[in-house]
């Protein structure tokens, strides 16, 4: 395993972060708490969860998968924003109010008495900035918060509370989370160039888009109902642009020998501006099947190749980031 100082902290972490979201809806708990255990071997020691993955179902399984010994050698990161409490009208968003309660529900679930990383996980546009940083930063210094970040953000947004902390003296984000893959670009135009800038972390998931980038999908067939692909969302993904893409990249796999998810990951590997790709999945061998994407090797040459394919796909609206003003769009959990 590799790990790299993250950001502006004095913290190191593990080159992949894994991530949990689909464990309470698509894997029966033991299998889930394997998967866990078996990344700490491998010696991942940076795991990524939210109070809204599951419901909390996620927090549950690691706060049960994280005994004392195994707690104190992770970073763990989750976040809030989720509407927990359907019939709570505060309930949600980046409030006092709801930030202190997500907070002492996530401790909990996860059976610890402090988050190393806690992050917004979109933005809220209708609470001031000056309230959410506030509060945030009252939790680092009763100890419960070691370290704060966004996920889903503009640069624009992270700029806006970079300044409101400095004005305040308020601890400052340190990390973005955010969505990041060869066919998903968009956040090469402002966002990654900020966080260069100022040394803001970078947390990026869906590496596979969803298993598009797996080559699991082709031209002209069916997707499984059953597949994430199916769903909106992913499926609009699925144009001849990316099909072509797709047959360039599974030429350069078959010359090094390495199957498609792994290339992926690879090229996420090779950008110094990532700092952790986070491995998502549904079964074990997903996430064993990208492990050794940290020994492959790919010449300088092909990756850059695969940049010039794909520039075009630094301009479309497939990211949670669209090219238009306003903030993301997040799930329908409000």
């Amino acid at each position: 395993m590799e790990y790299v100082k993250f950001g502006n902290t004095g913290i190191k972490v593990s080159r992949f972060c894994l991530g949990v979201m689909d464990f309470p809806s698509r894997l029966e708990k033991n299998k889930s708490i394997e998967i866990i255990l078996k990344a700490l071997d491998k010696g991942i020691n940076f795991i990524d969860t939210a109070d809204a993955y599951g419901r909390g179902l996620c927090e549950e399984i690691l706060g049960e998968a994280l005994t004392p010994e195994k707690r104190k050698k992770v970073i763990l990161t989750t976040k809030f924003w989720v509407k927990m409490e359907k019939n709570n009208l505060n309930s949600g968003g980046c409030s006092r109010y709801h930030i202190i309660r997500a907070l002492e529900e996530s401790l909990k679930r996860l059976k610890t008495d402090y988050i190393d990383l806690y992050l917004l996980h979109h933005p809220d546009p209708n609470t001031p900035a000056e309230e959410t940083l506030s509060t945030l930063d009252s939790l680092v210094k009763q100890g419960k918060v070691r370290y704060l970040g966004v996920s889903n953000h503009y640069a624009w947004q992270m700029a806006h509370m970079l300044g409101v902390s400095a004005l305040h003296n308020w601890e400052p984000i340190v990390a973005i989370q955010c969505r990041y893959n060869i066919i998903d670009r968009v956040i090469e135009n402002e966002t990654i160039p900020f966080c260069k800038r100022f040394n803001i972390a970078m947390m990026t998931y869906g590496p596979l888009a969803g298993g598009i980038l797996t080559g699991r999908y082709k031209r002209g067939e069916s997707i499984p109902e059953d597949s994430r692909v199916a769903g909106v969302s992913f499926r609009k993904m699925l144009t001849n642009e990316v099909f072509d893409l797709l047959d360039e990249m599974g030429k350069i796999s078959e010359r090094y020998n390495i199957p498609l998810n792994r290339l992926s990951v690879v090229w996420l590997l090779s950008k110094s501006y990532v700092t952790s790709v986070i491995l998502g999945g549904s079964k074990p061998e997903h996430y064993e099947s990208i492990y050794p994407a940290l020994e492959d090797h790919i010449d300088e040459e092909d990756l850059q190749k695969i940049d010039e394919l794909s520039e075009k796909f630094c301009y479309q609206p497939f990211s949670n980031q669209p090219i238009k003003e306003g903030a993301p769009k997040a799930q329908n959990w409000f």
